[in-house]
C-alpha cells in the first residue's frame, strides 16, 4: 500500500527534526565544556536530560502544528492570541509530562523537580517556545494555499476547505462534497470543477473526482479498478481514466 504525505508539511517535520537534533549537539558540548570538570557530572545523565528537554519535544509540536491548523480554520480573526496560549500551555504539559517520565525513570524524586524548571525554563523552554512560533508562521503563510468553495448543507450557505474533501460525485444536476463527517453539495459540472481543482483533485471517472492526498491505493478487482481511500471507501475508476497516477 502506497502512503502519500504532504510535500510542505513533510519538509516541515524534517527541518524540526534536524534543528532540535543541532540544538540538542550544541547544548551537549557546552555542557560538557561547563561541568565536565565537576565530580558529580555525569554525561549519560546529561544525555537523558537533553533528549527529554530537547528531542522529546517532537510529538508537542505535532500536536501544535494540529492545533494550529484547527485555530486557523475556525478562528482565524484571534490565530496569534491563540498561538501564544497554544505556546505557553505546550511548554508548561511538556515539562509536566517530561518531569513524569523522569521521575519514573528514578531521575527525580518527585514529580515535579524544582532544580529541573530551573534548568529547562532557563534554557529549553526558549527553543521551544520558538518551535511553537516558528510554526504559527508556517500555519499561517500556509493559509494562502488553502482553497475554500461555497457550498450548501440544506439552506445554508457554508464555507468548505476544499483540503477536508475526499472526494467529489455527480447526482443528477448537483455534485455532493464528502467529507469525512459531513455533505455538502453545490450546483455546477464535474468538468468544471475538475479544471478548478487540478492538481490537487484528481478525475478517475465521469461520475467522480477525489483528493489525491486521500488516496492511499489502486486496486484491481478482475478487469476493475478502483481507488482506495483513506475513510476506507472504495471508488471505481473509469476504463477511459485509466492508470491513475497520483
Amino acid at each position: 500500500m502506497k502512503m502519500r504525505t504532504i510535500p510542505n508539511e513533510r519538509r516541515f517535520y524534517v527541518l524540526s527534526i534536524v534543528l532540535l537534533v543541532i540544538i540538542f549537539g550544541i547544548t551537549l558540548v557546552q555542557n560538557m565544556i561547563r561541568y565536565s570538570h565537576h565530580d558529580s557530572y555525569n554525561l549519560w545523565t546529561s544525555v537523558v536530560y537533553l533528549c527529554f528537554s530537547i528531542l522529546f519535544f517532537l510529538p508537542f509540536l505535532v500536536l501544535c502544528l494540529y492545533i494550529l491548523k484547527k485555530i486557523q480554520i475556525r478562528f482565524e480573526n484571534w490565530f496569534w492570541p491563540l498561538t501564544f496560549l497554544t505556546a505557553f500551555c505546550c511548554l508548561i504539559v511538556f515539562y509536566l509530562v517530561s518531569n513524569i517520565i523522569l521521575h519514573s525513570f528514578g531521575y527525580f524524586d518527585f514529580f515535579v523537580d524544582a532544580d529541573y524548571a530551573g534548568y529547562y525554563f532557563g534554557r529549553e523552554a526558549l527553543y521551544h517556545l520558538l518551535f511553537v512560533l516558528g510554526t504559527g508562521i508556517y500555519v499561517y503563510v500556509s493559509k494562502e494555499k488553502t482553497r475554500t468553495i461555497k457550498v450548501f448543507k440544506g439552506r445554508k450557505t457554508v464555507t468548505l476547505t476544499i483540503d477536508l474533501v475526499q472526494w467529489i460525485e455527480v447526482e443528477g444536476h448537483y455534485l455532493n462534497f464528502y467529507t469525512k463527517k459531513e455533505t455538502y453539495i453545490k450546483r455546477t459540472t464535474l468538468g468544471q470543477l475538475a479544471k478548478q481543482l487540478q492538481p490537487d483533485f484528481i478525475r478517475i471517472h465521469r461520475k467522480y473526482i477525489v483528493n489525491r492526498n486521500e488516496i492511499v491505493a489502486i486496486e484491481k478487482e478482475g478487469r476493475d479498478e478502483f481507488t482506495l481511500l483513506s475513510s476506507g471507501k472504495k471508488l471505481k475508476i473509469g476504463p477511459s481514466y485509466s492508470p491513475i497516477s497520483w
